[in-house]
């Protein structure tokens, strides 16, 4: 059975060592790297190298260009992932509000100091999704994403205790996970941007500026990005026509949604529909020749 997360150690021993964790067929990609010990940089492709010294787990959105850098004696673990299979994981954990939008942030989680009470979960989640990807068993798909879903929430958890010093019920970090919570119960309901900041008594600009200092892009297109995980979802697991899509997304109709769709997209949600369950069927297929290539010798 595949796994749908790509892992391999990686280690340099006497000579520094560059890879470039090739990217997956997935259009959007994601890596997570656990430096063990030893230092390395991450060759950024718009920016200086980011330096990294171990023990540190990283978590970045991936694009073409971009390379891990290991000084001598550095060594760990890196996992490689698609969108589809982080928006998966994400899905099955409806009770953890800001890990959608975490996700499509750079980030570190320091496991020295008071970070080092997490380095053995950390460690264990990578080990176990390296066993499960070099050794396929029943259901190792689930039990990938679920140690995945762990290490995500240890960045969370990271990301909250570097901010504790201003996560007081009306600072900027607690502002911030109220309004993902918010939009996390209300995304089919189509409030608007307003509407969130006067749920959480604070004027518009306010809200916006929150927005831009803790999640880097203001509250219009974090609110239309939750809502095209959505969609995507809908489109890519379910049977539902456009039509009942938009409705329980909360458009007027299915003209409404067929624009915001492909405003952002690209292309129409019927069209992306159709190129995601073509590229499913390939992918199928391909396993199917691969497994019976295993039965033709003779």
């Amino acid at each position: 059975m595949e796994t749908p997360i790509r892992a391999e150690r990686f280690r340099a021993d006497l000579q520094p060592r560059s890879i470039g964790l090739a990217g997956l067929d997935d259009t959007e990609n994601f890596r997570a790297i656990h430096l063990e010990r030893g230092e390395a940089s991450l060759r950024l492709t718009d920016a200086t190298p980011l330096p990294l010294l171990g023990p540190v787990m990283g978590w970045f959105p991936w694009h073409e260009g971009m390379r891990l850098e290991l000084a001598a004696g550095a060594q760990g673990c890196h996992l490689a992932l698609g969108r589809g299979t982080l928006n998966r994981t994400l899905a099955r954990a409806p009770e953890i509000t800001d890990l959608r939008f975490m996700a499509d942030r750079r980030l570190l989680l320091r496991l020295s100091g008071e970070g080092a009470r997490m380095a053995p979960t950390v460690s264990a989640c990578f080990a176990g999704i390296l066993a499960e990807t070099l050794l396929p068993g029943p259901l190792s798909a689930s039990v990938v994403e679920s140690f995945l879903r762990v290490l995500l929430v240890q960045l969370q958890r990271g990301q909250i205790q570097g901010g504790a010093s201003g996560s007081a019920a009306g600072g900027s970090p607690a502002l911030a996970n109220r309004f993902t919570a918010l939009v996390e119960g209300h995304v089919r309901e189509r409030w608007t941007v307003a509407r969130y900041a006067a749920e959480l008594g604070i004027s518009r600009d306010r809200l916006n500026d929150i927005c831009l200092r803790t999640h880097g892009r203001p509250p219009g297109r974090m609110i239309r990005e939750r809502l095209m995980i959505e969609a995507k979802a809908y489109l890519e697991q379910s049977s539902l026509a456009i039509e009942q899509i938009a409705g329980v997304l909360g458009f007027s109709g299915a003209p409404q949604f067929n624009r915001f769709f492909s405003q952002i997209e690209g292309l129409a949600p019927g069209r992306y529909r159709s190129r995601h369950r073509s590229l499913a069927q390939l992918d199928h297929e391909a396993v199917s020749d691969v497994d019976d290539a295993l039965y033709s010798w003779p």
